[in-house]
């Protein structure tokens, strides 16, 4: 592990939480369509400004995929993937679950991830084989909570556009999918689909959940990791299935047929 990396991460999302926090109280945070339809505001880029500023100044040099800049992955050891307001619309209209995702990659693979909330106060972290932590208690599924009569399947708005589900879960759909899949690692939810997530969107949370001791893969035989230098991940989007374990993960396979 490398614990400056890793306190480097939640430092800068707790700063850049704070930062969005005062605008999200504000109100007023309309903001733009961008060409692939998602929403951006000003919050997004002054956030994305922010955790990239943090980041070069601690490790020059070291490369930055950011949902608000550049999207291509960079050709070195060291990378950040960094998603600086997933929830927009969320955000944009008042509703309290957004945040800030940032991942440390080695060899195109997740070494450290962060996801912070601020305005719930929740903070989700993990690094590879030093386990996942949730306001930093460590974080095991197979410690948390349950209910048998409605277990949780969470999902995108886009799903039922994508696939047929079939499934004996509860459905909820939150807005922000990096909070969808730290609902699986925290086992407030037993399932999670993200039909278009992009790197960005799920970096850290995939680490968080397997380091919490859940399931997680891409739909399909196209999987992330590692991530590949010179790949402009805008054009690669990935339909995410996270699970509380192997046999729900594959439960749920063989319930989702594409449309």
């Amino acid at each position: 592990m490398e614990p400056k990396r890793a306190a480097a991460a939640q430092e800068a999302a707790l700063i850049t939480g704070k930062s969005l926090l005062a605008l999200f109280k504000k109100g007023k945070n309309s903001g733009e369509l961008k060409a692939d339809h998602t929403l951006v505001t000003e919050a997004d880029r002054q956030a994305d400004q922010l955790i990239q500023k943090i980041i070069q100044e601690k490790f020059p040099g070291e490369g930055i995929l950011s949902e608000e800049n550049s999207t291509k992955f960079p050709a070195s050891k060291h990378a950040w993937v960094i998603d600086p307001l997933d929830g927009t619309v969320n955000f944009s209209q008042g509703l309290h679950y957004w945040g800030t995702s940032i991942a440390h990659l080695v060899n195109g693979q997740p070494e450290h991830g962060v996801v912070y909330f601020p305005a719930i106060d929740e903070m989700y972290t993990a690094s590879r084989g030093g386990g996942a932590f949730f306001n930093g208690s460590p974080l095991s599924i197979e410690d948390g909570p349950r209910d048998e009569h409605f277990p949780l399947f969470v999902h995108c708005s886009r799903m039922h556009q994508r696939y047929r589900v079939k499934s004996r879960f509860k459905k909820r759909s939150l807005g922000a999918a990096a909070y969808h899949l730290c609902l699986v690692a925290k086992h407030t939810a037993a399932l999670a689909l993200e039909s278009t997530t992009k790197l960005w969107d799920f970096a850290a949370g995939w680490l968080i959940i397997e380091e919490a001791g859940g399931a997680i893969r891409s739909l399909g035989e196209a999987q992330p990791f590692p991530a590949q230098p010179g790949t402009d991940y805008a054009r690669k989007p990935y339909p995410i299935l996270a699970a509380s374990s192997v046999a729900v993960l594959s439960e749920a396979i063989a319930g989702i047929t594409p449309l």
